[in-house]
């Protein structure tokens, strides 16, 4: 695992946690691979259900239908106490109210993207960093 792997999973985990999904439930751990596997390969969020779960499912010796369910009542246990409203947090703007539920895929999708924007705000600091070292 690399660096850039561990710091995906250690953001991954922060945020999983920071919506009340509670990571003692499989929805955490199936999530957090879920993203994973979409940071990695853009294209795994449009074929969720053929390629995404079947994929979780096979790095925990699982079916497709049981990740898919899993992630579902993780997020529905954090919509029923606010914890996604935690999104908003995350982008200093009113991305969620408790009006809707976001789907599976949106709110990976959403983490996937929130991890990006991350990690490249760390290397672009990192890079200015050493920029402002060196002179």
């Amino acid at each position: 695992m690399t660096v850039k792997d561990t710091r995906v999973r250690d953001l991954c985990t922060t945020i999983l946690m920071c919506l009340k999904i509670s990571p003692g439930s499989l929805g955490f751990d199936y999530m957090r691979q879920a993203v994973i596997l979409c940071y990695n390969d853009k294209t795994l969020i449009q074929y969720v259900t053929k390629k995404l779960y079947p994929q979780v499912g096979e790095y925990f010796h699982v079916t497709a239908g049981i990740v898919e369910r899993a992630i579902r009542t993780a997020i529905n246990k954090a919509y029923e106490c606010g914890g996604l409203l935690g999104l908003n947090d995350f982008y200093d703007t009113i991305v969620f109210t408790n009006k809707f539920k976001y789907t599976n895929s949106e709110l990976i999708s959403i983490i996937v993207e929130k991890i990006r924007l991350e990690i490249m705000r760390e290397e672009i600091y990192g890079d200015l960093k050493i920029n402002n070292e060196e002179s």
